[in-house]
Formats: C-alpha cells, sequence, structure tokens
C-alpha cells in the first residue's frame, strides 16, 4: 500500500513510520464514524451498532447520580446533572447492551468504546473495580488489550515504542470478535489526573484493560508520556489528527456535527471521527459504511469496497399501511407448516430507531392465510419509542388486541431499546396456540403473551409495515427457525397484502 508523507521533521521526529507488512488494513489504517454520546442518542445503543453500521461508541461515567444509590464497582451513564437522560442507565447496563450484540454477533469489526471519566476515581469505584466491571461483562479474551500491543512487539519497553519502528497495529481482521476500551476525560499534565491515576501515571499502562486517550492541543503532546497511544481532541484542534495518524496512534476528534467540519475530519485522515449525527437517512454525509455496510474507510490507498462484515442481517423493504384493527397492510415473507409440531422463531429487529414513523413495525407472525383480514399472532418491535408488543387477531375480520409488558427492571436498559423477539407456535390438530417473548440478549427471555386459535394457523414468516409513512426499512438479524438459519431466499413466498407496495426481501443491510 501507499506509504504516509514522510514525518514532520522536528515535530515527529521520535517516531519511525513503518509501511503496512499485512495483507488487510490495520486498524490505524481505517476510519470510522464514531458516535458521539452514544447512550443520548434518540437511536438505541444496538440500533447504532447494527442498522446505523457505527463501531464505534461513547459512554460518560459518573460515579453518583441525583436521587440514585450508588452501587460499589459500577458507574452511571448520563452526561451531566442538567442532561441525565440516557437509553442504558449504569455502565453494566450499557456493557450488557454490548454483550448481546457480540453473543448475536461474534464475528463483528472491532468496537472501540470511548469511556469518558466525569469525576475521580474514588473508593468502591478505582481502576481495578472499572477493569473488573468491564472484564465481568466482556470477558478479556473479547478485548484487545495494553498487553496485547506488547505482547506483538517483544522487547520494547513502552506502548508507543510497540506501536513504531518494527511494530504496527494488528489488522481489522485480527480484531474480530473484539472490543478496543480507551479512557477519555482530561490530559495528562497532571500526575493526579484521572486518566493518569488509572494507569499509575504510566506504572501500570500496559496492565490495564484500557488504553487512555489524553486530549490534545498541540504536537508536541503527542510524545509527552510513551504510554499514550490514543488521542481525544475536540473539532477545535482536528488538524492535530493527522500528526498523530502519522506518528502511527490513533486520533478522535468530537463535535464534528456539519458538513464542513467532517469533510475536515475526512481530509486530516482522521481515525475515529466522533459526531451527534447518527442517522444515516437524515445526515448522509456522516457515514463511513460502504456500500455492504461495512463500516470503515480505508486509509493509505486499501482497496476497500468490497469488504463485508462476517454478521447475518436480512431486510426488507416496505411502503405499506399498518398491522392493527380488523385489517392489515404489510409485506408477509413466509412459509407453510401444517405439520403437527411445535415451531421456534427467533431474530433481533433493528430499526432507523429515529426519524421514523413510531409505529412501522417488524415481527414474527403466524398467520390464517394472507388475507388482509385473517387471524394472526405476531411478537413485533416498533420502529421507535414503543415497548416489545404481541399483537393478534381472533377472528376474521374481527379488532386485534395488543400487549406489552417491561422486560427489564426500570432504570436499566430502555424498553425501546429491546430488539430479540422469539415466536412459539404449536398445533396440535385441533388449535393452534402461540407465545411471544422479548429479550434484551437473545437468551433470557420474558413471555409478553400468549393465544389459542380454533384450527390452523399455517403461514409463518418475517412481517414489516410502514404504518403508512412511505418506505421503511427494518433488519432482521440472525433468523432462525428452531435452529435453521434463514436468509431472503429461504422463503418461499413475499406477499404484498392489503395494498402493501414497493417492497423487497433481502440479505445484508442495503
Amino acid at each position: 500500500m501507499t506509504l504516509r508523507a514522510p514525518l514532520l521533521l522536528a515535530l515527529l521526529a521520535s517516531f519511525a513510520l513503518v509501511p503496512s507488512a499485512h495483507a488487510q488494513p490495520a486498524y490505524n489504517e481505517l476510519r470510522q464514524k464514531s458516535s458521539h454520546n452514544s447512550y443520548q442518542r434518540h437511536e438505541a445503543v444496538l440500533d447504532q451498532l447494527v442498522y446505523h453500521r457505527i463501531r464505534s461508541l461513547e459512554f460518560d461515567i459518573h460515579t453518583g447520580k441525583s436521587g440514585w444509590s450508588k452501587t460499589a464497582g459500577n458507574w452511571f451513564v448520563y452526561h451531566d446533572d442538567n442532561e441525565p437522560e440516557t437509553t442504558c442507565h449504569r455502565l453494566s447496563d450499557c456493557l450488557e447492551e454490548l454483550r448481546a450484540f457480540h453473543l448475536a454477533n461474534p464475528n463483528h469489526e472491532v468496537v472501540t468504546v470511548w469511556v469518558d471519566l466525569k469525576d475521580p476515581f474514588e473508593t468502591g469505584r478505582l481502576p481495578q473495580d472499572l477493569d473488573a466491571r468491564i472484564t465481568t461483562h466482556l470477558p478479556s479474551a473479547w478485548l484487545f488489550k495494553p498487553s496485547d500491543v506488547m505482547a506483538a512487539c517483544p522487547g520494547v519497553s513502552s506502548l508507543q515504542a510497540a506501536l513504531t519502528g518494527a511494530c504496527t497495529w494488528p489488522t481489522h481482521t485480527a480484531l474480530r470478535g473484539r472490543f478496543v476500551f480507551v479512557l477519555t476525560g482530561g490530559d495528562v499534565s497532571s500526575s493526579t489526573s484521572k486518566l493518569n491515576t488509572y494507569v499509575s501515571n504510566g506504572t501500570t499502562a500496559t496492565s490495564r484493560v484500557a488504553f487512555i486517550a489524553p486530549d490534545l492541543k498541540s504536537t508536541s503532546g503527542i510524545g509527552t508520556r510513551q504510554y499514550a497511544v490514543f488521542f481525544n481532541m475536540e473539532n477545535t484542534y482536528a488538524p492535530l489528527s493527522t500528526d498523530v495518524h502519522l506518528a502511527n496512534f490513533i486520533g478522535r476528534v468530537w463535535g464534528v456535527n456539519d458538513t464542513t467540519s467532517w469533510s475536515r475530519a475526512v481530509s486530516l485522515n482522521t481515525h475515529h471521527v466522533a459526531t451527534d449525527k447518527v442517522s444515516y437517512h437524515m445526515d448522509p454525509w456522516a457515514v463511513t459504511h460502504n456500500g455492504l455496510g461495512w463500516p470503515f474507510q480505508c486509509l493509505e490507498g486499501w482497496p476497500c469496497a468490497s469488504n463485508q462484515e462476517a454478521v447475518d442481517s436480512l431486510g426488507v423493504e416496505v411502503d405499506s399501511g399498518d398491522i392493527w384493527s380488523s385489517s392489515d397492510s404489510f409485506l408477509f415473507a413466509h412459509e407453510s407448516n401444517s405439520a403437527v409440531t411445535t415451531t421456534t422463531w427467533t431474530a433481533s429487529v433493528s430499526t432507523p430507531n429515529s426519524h421514523v414513523d413510531e409505529w412501522a413495525k417488524g415481527c414474527l407472525m403466524v398467520r390464517a392465510g394472507t388475507t388482509a383480514t385473517a387471524r394472526y399472532f405476531a411478537i413485533c418491535r416498533a420502529a421507535d419509542n414503543h415497548k416489545l408488543r404481541v399483537q393478534y387477531r381472533t377472528s376474521t375480520s374481527g379488532a386485534s388486541t395488543a400487549a406489552e409488558v417491561d422486560i427489564l427492571p426500570a432504570d436499566t436498559v430502555d424498553q425501546e431499546s429491546l430488539t430479540f423477539l422469539r415466536l412459539t407456535v404449536q398445533y396440535d390438530g385441533a388449535q393452534t396456540c402461540a407465545s411471544g417473548y422479548g429479550s434484551q440478549n437473545g437468551s433470557t427471555w420474558k413471555l409478553i403473551a400468549s393465544q389459542c386459535f380454533s384450527g390452523l394457523l399455517a403461514n409463518q414468516g418475517l412481517a414489516v409495515s410502514s404504518h403508512g409513512s412511505g418506505k421503511v426499512k427494518l433488519l432482521f438479524g440472525n433468523v432462525k427457525r428452531d435452529t435453521t438459519l434463514y436468509r431472503a431466499a429461504s422463503f418461499p413466498n413475499k406477499t404484498a397484502i392489503g395494498g402493501a407496495s414497493s417492497w423487497r426481501v433481502f440479505d445484508g443491510f442495503f
């Protein structure tokens, strides 16, 4: 690949630039969209990861929160007292979202998690407690840590030395299925700063779970601490990201919320471009994914247009009415099953989760035929602002009924953020009984509702409606009937019901 420009003379003379010897781009040869204050965005964390193709997140952590009781070894996630809203309330809750994503997509591209330390460490919430909290939810084998950097470059004495000279970062393929944690929250000019406390002024930097990323406001700060290989820059200081890149380290620029600053960050070879503009539908200029949904752009001339992520996604797009009342309008991808048997369908449903009709729906459904007024039972995720729900119609042309329950305790992960659905259908030759379940993680399930119907409801599959709001696309992850993985072609029937139009069913994200 193309070598970088020469290092900036005196500025970076201490860093020896290394051409890549890899067959795939290394971690520092990728540009990626980064979600700023990910817990605070309109889009749920899992929707950011799955639907909006983001692999760089940020969580702000505090030792306490007004009106809440502290728990040893845990932190609260929110911005500040004036902006306390969050979609995952404690660090443990946010980490459980990451765990759920990994379990559903174990071969995902590397996810970088920026943890902003809003308060100093304290008794019960010390550096070792933060490491323990992370590894409680995400085992050490799932992480790429400072010790891994050192192990890949034997004989060196610092993190900076381990990423210059003869050594460099691992490839994105080597990092698949891994998380990289990076702490922000000030500089390292003081021995008592939060970041220096975490790494004991550098003495524990290579044994901690997370890297540190000091604020960077001048080029001289790049080489100040040999234990810093990530750097965090406000948009004003974005030009410094070029120097960070040339030094073979990783830079993040935050506050990139307009097209001008985005274009500038891209031109400066910023690695993580942090923005509030999560939805690629609303801000198509703020994207780094390619046409196949691969979340990154490549630097140094690497050809990445054909790169794909090893996750399973099936998309449905439709322009329709609603699944509700006495007559439905939706797209039904389905098969027929008339055997005396019990069948279980599972999937996760990802939505835009912002700037979308909130009553668009993605469902697992069993139905008595394909007329608009047929009896049915479905477990659904609404596109925004609503809990997981069961819907059913017990008589042809009859009214629809809905049921919702809280899947998790209050003030953990917001109910509208939950994505995992399970539908169990049992036909005994005389009646069909269906049950709908929801889950935060795809393994621990809570029953929402059950209903039995006389006779056979034979049609089973995926249902998507846009609620009269024009085209809506929803994504189904890891669609399974029992243990069999389904793709778009697995469904022999794709039926537009009740006037639904402009539909398509496809593998992938787009």
